[in-house]
């Protein structure tokens, strides 16, 4: 055993499986399983942490995690808390962590029987099926390995391991929610005879296939087919594998790769199954080690570091008694790794348990691997710890073991006082420093080897040295500080963070101590074997005992030179310490320059300057000691200069260094004042000096060579467009995970030129930067604008709340902006009062109780048409019926009557109920979807709200049920917001009834016109259709045709072709389906919009043609059970045809030219001819549809409709005049006899969609719609006229009346959304209008009407035009909330129910549009592109039902299609501090088009912004709010189409950042108060003296805090005008510093730089301390480093001064502030008396004041000298005036001024003074 020192190990309690509590806690295990059945393994905090929740320093002290496996149970915990619980269907043979791909969160991999289960953090489950036998799972860096059973065996003796627990995170994240099952798994690793092919697989995704792997031989790829290499170990850090052969005997380490291009890939035979895309990408195995003769597999594989810091694989052979150490070696070839193990690289200790522990170097990580060392246990029962293969130490446990030893264990019972008996035998469970011991008497103790609190100067120290030591220098040192006789180095248990610094210092001291002649060199100097001999004491003694002169030849030489020897090797000893000294010192001098710029570091920096003044000291180096000297002057000891005469090399200075840089840029500052540890890659320990000397060297004109700078530092800057250097340095601080409150951890001056690159960037960074960028800006605003773009950057962590770590500590929303409490109150009293009054029953879930916010309070203010719409829409509540209070039996007729028109307005409710919340809550996919009630009922305000329902023996309930509940679930599922993401299939099917009802078919709709309907599985979709439930299959086909619009699946295209039986081959069998079903099939043919299909155009024509038929000649049913529903067959054949062809007009795939002459054969009823296109000869799908009726003539009036709709949408917006002249209005009698007046209305709407961009808001576009027989015939109403004239003047009113509706419809589809003025008025002109021809009601500007429509027109179809001009208005106004036209619609409402014409179609109208009006709670609106035309037309199809189950012209279905036109366009602005909604104005632009310019104008938000189709544009304005741009350019944004909920115009909140010193528009409306100047001035007068102040002006004083409260919700603000800016001052002092806190507070505030508080505060009180210590004597401080932080200030001041900096809102901090500062300093300096005096004793002979009673007042005031001024060192001094002396030349100015070019004039004056003097005594 070798000889090290002891410590004592700390026991922290006897451990036992919290997992066994947590089963008795639980109920105990469950009865047949063994109590001592089960498995655990520990693992630290940071294995099951998301990859961007990584801290930068992990708290090794944290809780152990544990998995606890029993069973088919799986319990993870940490400390007495239970994370987790799984449980699943079989016995768990294995579980580990692992990490795939891209997900950033680790995931539990459970390997059974017969499957793989993979569980994720937040909850997602993947099963994965295992068609054959895998005996384990293993974590790989990028995956799974799956090690597969050879063929025939089975699963048995297989036992739980752990993965090595060292996980690392990664920054990619992918988020998986869906539990899936990958189908066909496996399917490609069988061989053609059915056998298996690869006995390795490798799983890199849950939801991909795994991948065969492959094995290097020779130089080519050969299938793994290893089954006998069992894998015993892999490393989820570094791509390796360990495996044991027991044929072979012998273990084999593999590296696992992908495949190159220089490897051949050997397929054998068996392997032709390999299909390419599996081929593509390739991982194999490569042997790189191999060791026999080993009887049994390693008991236990991990990895180590060596002393050196390189990676060691150990393997501990039980049989053997040894642990197996080899070292990895690695190399770096075009950015890959390449492991490789050479064979002289391994060593073995005697051990028979080992693992690997963190306890020299806890917190250091190697590259991607975490510093571990090796506690090995030997067969003599003794506790080593090895760093590499060097013993450090010998553990041992406490003595006396008893109850004070321990720490949170309360009972040792069966524990010996004495330990002499108990042994320890197993070693178990390693999770950083803490480690399990289980004794000989089955005890088991949780122990750790290094108890915190450490110190971190010390582990820093030791850090450095071990990256800037030689390695058997570090070596040597690590023996002393671990394994010297008297060390004491943590050897207690109870150690502080000084006794460890202690520790430390004595190691230093002692290597500072002169070698022993008689002291032995250490052993870790190479030398040879012979030289080791001939060195040694026996030989030397053996030579003098048996000398005899002449016997042997050269015998007397090697005498003579015994003492040669000695000195050599005294010298060698001498050499070996100094240059470990000198390597030390320059290691630990990088760690005190990168201390200095640590505000937080002061303390460690003064312990640390005292070991390097020894260093140095003893090393004789001068320069050094002055360097130390001058930062500390009242700390260090004085030194002479005398004693030094030999040449010094002058210490690295970054504070020198920074300030050159900015002075004459980084060119000219000297590579040599940064230390050699900065400049070397890969050491982390001086990491902060690294990143601030590139940031000064980007910002100073570094050039780049990838990472490198030409400064000789290295620095990561994250991709992103800049311009100027600033905006290089702010990616160079993103990139280095620089935040801002990493700036005020800076000394001030430091800290100031890189605030200076923020704030220049702050007001318009470019737009492509990563959001943390943004944050460290402080434009939060920016970066939550840009938190969808993680995906380009990810090296970076980008999740909000790492990006809240970049931000300032101080910047939290501790005091919101809120709305005024009178606004406030006023919203929840009248909220109040609404529910009182119309709430008898108590609170109801109506579905809309969601819709109020703060963005609607913002909008509506004490406006309550929110609540009355809320009120209109409710269909849960009972209506009031007003009746006698004493009814009689006529009454309650009368009550029926009256209920049963109530009842048909509420069973139309839900379609403007759907509109109204659409897309407004996100449902959480824990809970089912909750549906509103559909009550029927009334209640009887006169009665005491008695309630009556409606008779079922008088009305046919039933009715009112079916359809409207139904409708009822659209509206409840069209309330899920469509950016909610993908919904889960889980909660589909969760949903899902155990009996198929209209409920769950609304639902199934609504969530298909959201998109969410894709998750189903074609298995899903055949159940749903198996239930044959004629409401769920309607539903389902057209929401899972708007999910798949234009995708052409052809899965979904099968489903539905299925249910149209008149276009089934002959030979398939008949299916009788209802009409419905078959009227919804064909609108799917949307699903096909973006590619047409040929076919599926012409079987929509045959649809149309199909509908004219009663049945067909074989007897088949083509329209459908219901011969009166074949018109709305018909239409959806149209809408069908006209989607497939939308908008393509003559590009139309097919013979468009005899599809248009169909279509128009359909519209004018002519004789049909044969032309081929239904012969019976051609194909099975093109045959005979059957005979037409009335011989060879059309049926027009049911084809017609159709057609026209057809063509209108394929020639939509395409300015066909060919095709508009075919659809000609009448312009004769005969013409209008000879079409139908509904028939007109319809070729008016498609002639204006054709001609769209003719469609002008103008009552002259409207006449120019009417012809002039038709003009000249309505004109001479109301005239008396005969009876022929009479009978044409109903012709032409019926065709007037058609095309003025028809060409209103046309107006509301072309301005749909737009909220044009022009169209609003003219379409509510002509609602007017058709209302007083029903019944005078109003007054109307409509005189130039002709009136009378009302004798010639029936009233019925004058309400339906009416309900669909208003429905044209609101679609023009949608989401607008237009309070003129709300007030005419509740008008309607109220009408409508009073005259009794309460018919279903219109009372749905009055729903729809009131819907329309405030769609989406104000938020959505419609667009006008070709798709939302044709849902639009398709919703207002011209068509009204008469009752609720009426779908005879149109399916009702269809109703809700205009989800489909809807687009977010809403806007409101968040106050990114506060969340809360805020007025903020707008510049919109929209984009040069054919019709105007481009245009720009402001709204305030909240607002509705233009169609996306012409927006260009949009930017924050105004004084109040940080400016911000977003430039649109749809081709170029991914979100535009896909819908990504992140960006502002689809999630309707764009986020903005207020400027401190400013109120928002809701406190402050019209600026006046916001003119913090004068405020601050005023309050400036009022906090002077009281008796200097009128009476009168302190009347209004306001406290500072408040008024600064009142413009920023920053605390730190706050707390600094309530603590510097109060009125507790007294002393003349005290109000200076007072009214300076307040200039800096109004400065900050109002240059919105309140982050600059500190820098001033800091200069401010660095020039305080030094006047303290001249003028009072005390002296505060003992250094001088924040002298060189003012340095460094005044050098930036220079920089902007000189024009190297550029600035573009002005200085960040004042010139003459600065200024102040430096002539201060000057002035104090010269002023005085005593430092000329020892200025010249230090120039001359290096000495330092030496008055005990004023030491340390005139060591600060030289050392501030010094510093100021750059005087030189004594030592370059007296090298200067010899090398003028050798000139024989006398000392003058100029020629000291060349000679030291960075000293100041005024120093070079004093020095050339002093050598005058000098050569004149002299």
């Amino acid at each position: 055993m070798p000889h090290c020192s002891v410590r004592e190990l700390t026991v922290l309690t006897e451990f036992r499986p919290f997992g066994l509590t947590a089963e008795a806690l639980d109920g105990g295990s469950p009865s047949g399983d063994d109590d001592n059945d089960y498995h655990y393994f520990l693992f630290g905090p940071q294995v099951a942490k998301q990859r961007d929740e990584t801290a930068e320093v992990e708290d090794a002290s944290s809780s152990d995690h544990e998995l606890f496996v029993r069973g088919n149970r799986i319990i993870w915990s940490a400390g007495s808390k239970v994370y987790k619980r799984f449980t699943l269907p079989s016995k768990v043979i294995k579980v580990c962590w692992t990490r795939m791909s891209d997900i950033s969160e680790a995931l539990l991999c459970v390997l059974q029987v017969d499957r793989l289960t993979i569980y994720g953090i937040a909850g997602e489950v993947v099963s994965v099926p295992l068609p054959y036998a895998v005996t384990s799972i293993w974590s790989l860096p990028f995956g799974l390995l799956l090690q597969r059973a050879s063929e025939g065996s089975l699963l048995t003796n297989i036992t739980l391991s752990s993965s090595n627990p060292f996980l690392n995170a990664r920054d990619v994240f992918r988020q998986k929610r869906d539990s899936y099952t990958p189908t066909h798994m496996f399917d490609y690793c069988t061989r053609s005879d059915g056998t298996s092919m690869s006995s390795h697989m490798i799983l890199k995704d849950p939801l991909e296939d795994p991948q065969i792997t492959y094995i290097e031989e020779r130089g080519k790829l050969n299938l793994m087919w290893e089954f006998d290499e069992r894998t015993i170990w892999t490393s989820d850090c570094v791509p390796l594998m360990a495996s044991y052969n027991k044929g072979k005997m012998q273990h084999s380490l593999w590296v696992v790769e992908v495949n190159g291009s220089n490897l051949q890939v050997v397929n054998p035979k068996s392997c032709d199954l390999i299909s390419p895309p599996l081929m593509s990408a390739k991982h194999f195995f490569r042997r790189i080690w191999q060791g026999k003769g080993s009887h049994t597999p390693a008991s236990k594989v991990f990895l180590a570091m060596d002393d050196d810091v390189t990676p060691i694989i150990c393997f501990l052979l039980l049989e053997q008694k040894k642990l197996l150490s080899l070292r990895l070696q690695s190399l770096e070839v075009n950015n890959e790794t390449i492991y490789d193990i050479k064979p002289d690289m391994s060593w073995c200790i005697s051990a028979i348990a080992a693992a690997a522990v963190a306890v020299t170097r806890p917190k250091v990580k190697v590259g991607q691997l975490p510093h571990r060392d090796v506690i090995a246990l030997t067969p003599a029962n003794t506790l080593l710890l090895y760093c590499g293969k060097q013993c450090l130490c010998k553990y041992v446990m406490p003595s006396p073991f008893d109850n004070a030893q321990l720490s949170g264990r309360a009972d040792l019972s069966g524990v010996n006082n004495t330990i002499c008996d108990l042994k320890i035998v197993e070693l178990s469970d390693a999770v950083e420093g803490r480690i399990s011991l289980v004794l000989n008497n089955g005890q088991n103790y949780r122990c750790t080897l290094r108890r915190s609190p450490s110190s971190s100067l010390t582990d820093e120290c030791i850090t450095a040295m071990s990256e800037g030591l030689n390695p058997n220098l570090y070596k040597h040192f690590l023996g002393l500080l671990w394994g010297g006789d008297d060390s004491t180095y943590l050897a207690k248990a109870n150690l502080c963070a000084d006794s460890e610094w202690e520790s430390f210092c004595n190691v230093i001291t002692k290597l500072c101590q002169k070698p022993n002649k008689t002291s032995q060199l250490s052993d870790s100097v190479s030398h040879s074997s012979w030289e080791f001999l001939v060195k040694s004491k026996y030989n030397q003694q053996y030579l003098r005992s048996n000398y005899v002169t002449g016997a042997f030849p050269g015998l007397i030489s090697n005498l003579k030179e015994s003492d040669s020897i000695a000195s050599h090797t005294q010298n060698t000893e001498e050499a070996f310490h100094m240059k470990l000294l000198t390597e030390t010192l320059d290691s630990l001098h990088a760690v005190y320059e990168t201390l200095k710029l640590d505000n937080l570091r002061k303390r460690d920096l003064g312990l640390l300057v005292v070991i390097l003044y020894d260093i140095a000291d003893f090393l004789h180096e001068p320069s050094y000691l002055d360097h130390y000297k001058r930062d500390f002057p009242g700390l260090l000891k004085d030194f002479g200069m005398s004693q030094f005469l030999f040449t010094s090399k002058t210490p690295p200075s970054l504070f020198r260094w920074l300030e050159n840089c900015l002075q004459h840029g980084c060119g000219s500052a000297s590579i040599c004042d940064l230390p050699l540890l900065v400049c070397r890659n890969g050491t982390s320990i001086v990491n902060w000096a690294r990143k601030i000397i590139s940031f000064y060297s980007l910002l100073c004109g570094a050039e780049q060579s990838g990472k490198s700078l030409s400064t000789g530092v290295t620095c990561n800057i994250v991709p992103g467009l800049y311009h100027t250097r600033e905006e290089l340095t702010v990616l160079g601080m993103v990139g280095e995970r620089f935040g801002l409150h990493h700036l005020d951890l800076l000394p001030a001056g430091v800290s100031l030129p890189l605030r200076h690159a923020i704030d220049k960037c702050r007001e318009s960074p470019p737009t492509n930067w990563p959001a943390a960028a943004y944050v460290l800006l402080g434009r939060e605003d920016l970066a939550l604008l840009h938190l969808r773009d993680t995906t380009k950057y990810p090296e970076l962590d980008c999740t909000r709340s790492n990006l809240i770590l970049g931000s300032t500590p101080y910047m939290l929303p501790l005091h919101p902006v809120t709305i005024p409490s009178s606004v406030s109150d006023t919203l929840e009293m009248d909220n109040s009062k609404l529910e009182d009054i119309d709430n008898f029953e108590g609170p109801v879930i109506d579905g809309m109780e969601h819709i109020f916010n703060s963005s609607t309070q913002l909008r509506y203010g004490r406006d309550l048409r929110l609540n009355e719409v809320r009120r209109l829409l409710c269909s849960a509540r009972p209506v009031v019926i007003q009746t006698p209070v004493n009814p009689t039996a006529s009454d309650q007729d009368f009550q029926q009557t009256q209920l049963w028109h109530l009842a048909q307005r509420t069973t139309a409710v839900p379609f403007g109920r759907g509109a109204f919340t659409l897309g407004t809550i996100c449902t959480l996919l824990t809970e089912a979807l909750a549906v509103p009630k559909l009550v029927l009922a009334g209640r009887l305000p006169a009665q005491q709200n008695a309630t009556v329902n409606l008779d079922p023996n008088v009305r046919n309930i039933q009715e009112l049920k079916s359809w409207p509940e139904f409708h009822n679930a659209v509206a409840a599922g069209l309330r899920l917001s469509p950016l909610q993401g993908k919904m889960s299939r889980t909660w589909i099917l969760y949903n899902k009834p155990d009996e198929p009802n209209v409920t769950h078919a609304g639902l199934l709709l609504a969530l298909g016109l959201h998109g969410h309907l894709r998750v189903l599985t074609i298995t899903d979709i055949f159940q749903y259709y198996s239930q044959e439930h004629e409401s769920t299959t309607v539903g389902l086909m057209i929401g899972l045709a708007a999910s798949y619009r234009g995708t052409m699946q052809p899965s979904i295209s099968k489903s539905l072709y299925v249910h149209l039986p008149a276009r089934h081959p002959s030979s398939f069998p008949e299916l009788e389906l209802p009409t419905l079903i078959q009227s919804g099939c064909f609108y799917c043919g949307q699903s096909f919009i973006t590619i047409c299909g040929t076919y599926f155009g012409w079987a929509s024509l045959r649809g149309i043609s199909t509908s004219a038929n009663n049945a067909n000649s074989s007897g088949r049913r083509s329209g459908g059970d219901n011969v009166h529903e074949r018109e709305g067959y018909a239409v959806s054949a149209g809408f069908a045809l006209g989607l497939v062809a939308l908008g393509r007009g003559e590009d139309a795939v097919g013979s468009i030219d005899t599809l248009v002459d169909r279509l128009f054969h359909y519209i004018g009823g002519k004789e049909l001819h044969n032309d081929g296109l239904f012969s019976s000869s051609a194909d099975e799908f093109t045959r005979s549809v059957g005979q037409i009726v009335d011989g060879n003539v059309v049926n027009i009036d049911v084809t017609a409709p159709g057609a026209i709709i057809a063509l209108a949408l394929m020639f939509l917006k395409t300015e066909s005049e060919l095709i508009v002249s075919r659809l000609s209005i009448p312009q004769t009698k005969f013409d209008l006899q000879y079409i139908r007046p509904d028939f007109i209305l319809l070729r008016v709407i498609a002639r204006n969609l054709i001609l769209w961009t003719r469609i002008q808001p103008s009552e002259n576009w409207i006449q120019s719609q009417i012809p002039e027989v038709v003009k000249h015939g309505v004109s001479g109403l109301g005239n008396k006229m005969d009876d022929v004239y009479e009978m044409d003047a109903e012709a032409f009113v019926q065709a007037y009346v058609n095309i003025i509706v028809g060409a209103c419809i046309s107006l509301g589809l072309r301005f749909a959304g737009t909220r044009d003025g022009n169209a609003q008025e003219l379409l509510y002109k002509y609602a007017v209008y058709f209302l007083n021809e029903i019944k005078p009601v109003c007054a109307s500007n409509a005189n130039d009407l002709p009136k009378g429509l009302s004798v010639y027109v029936d009233r019925g179809t004058l309400e339906t035009y009416l309900h669909l001009i208003v429905l044209s208005l609101c679609v023009v106004m949608a989401g607008s909330g237009h309070l003129q036209t709300f007030r005419f619609l509740k008008f309607l409402r109220i009408r409508n129910s009073a005259d009794g014409h309460a018919g279903f179609g219109t009372q749905m109208a009055v729903s729809l549009a009131i819907g329309f009006l405030f769609i989406g709670g104000g938020m959505w609106t419609f667009s006008t592109s070709n798709c939302s035309i044709a849902a639009l037309l398709i919703t207002l199809y011209p068509r009204l039902p008469t009752g609720p189950n009426d779908n005879r012209c149109h399916l009702q279905a269809f109703r809700h299609l205009y989800v489909l036109a809807t687009e977010a366009r809403w806007i409101q602005t968040v106050d990114v501090d506060t969340g809360l909604p805020v007025y903020v104005p707008l510049e919109i632009t929209n984009k040069e088009t054919e019709l105007y310019a481009e245009t720009s104008f402001c709204e305030v938000t909240p607002c509705s912004l233009p169609e996306r189709a012409i927006l260009k544009s949009v930017r924050v304005c105004g004084p109040r709010y940080w400016p911000q741009l977003i430039d649109l350019s749809p081709k170029e944004k991914p979100w535009w189409n896909s819908g990504e909920n992140h960006h502002p115009f689809n999630s309707g909140v764009l986020y903005v950042k207020r400027k401190v010193g400013a109120c928002s528009y809701v406190d402050d409306p019209i600026g006046s108060q916001s003119l913090l100047s004068r405020a601050m001035h005023k309050m400036s007068a009022l906090n002077q003296p009281k008796s200097s102040l009128p009476t009168t002006e302190c009347t209004d004083a306001i406290p500072v805090d408040q008024l600064v409260s009142t413009f920023s919700s920053d605390p730190s603000l706050i707390a600094f005008a309530q603590l510097f800016c109060g009125s507790s001052w007294s002393s003349r002092f005290e109000l200076d510093f007072q009214e300076f806190c307040q200039q800096v507070l109004f400065e900050c505030v109002s240059k919105d730089r309140p982050a600059l508080l500190q820098v001033y505060l800091s200069l401010y009180a660095t020039m305080a301390y030094i006047v303290d210590s001249v003028v009072g004597g005390t002296c505060i401080i003992g250094d001088s480093l924040s002298l060189s932080s003012l340095k460094i200030a005044l050098a930036y001041y220079e920089a902007l001064s000189n024009g190297r900096l550029t600035t573009s809102r002005g200085e960040i901090m004042q010139s003459t502030f600065l200024g102040s500062l430096k002539k201060r300093v000057e002035d104090i300096l010269n002023c005085s008396t005593d430092l000329n005096a020892h200025i010249r004793d230090y120039a001359l002979s290096g000495k330092w004041p030496t008055d005990h009673s004023r030491v340390m007042k005139s060591s600060m005031a030289l050392s501030w000298y010094l510093q100021w001024y750059n005087v030189p060192s004594p030592l370059d001094i007296k090298r200067a005036a010899e090398k003028i002396k050798c000139a024989k030349a006398s000392p003058s100015v100029p020629l000291l001024r060349v000679v030291f070019p960075t000293t100041h004039v005024a120093a070079i004056d004093a020095i050339n003074e002093f050598l005058s003097s000098s050569q004149v005594e002299g």
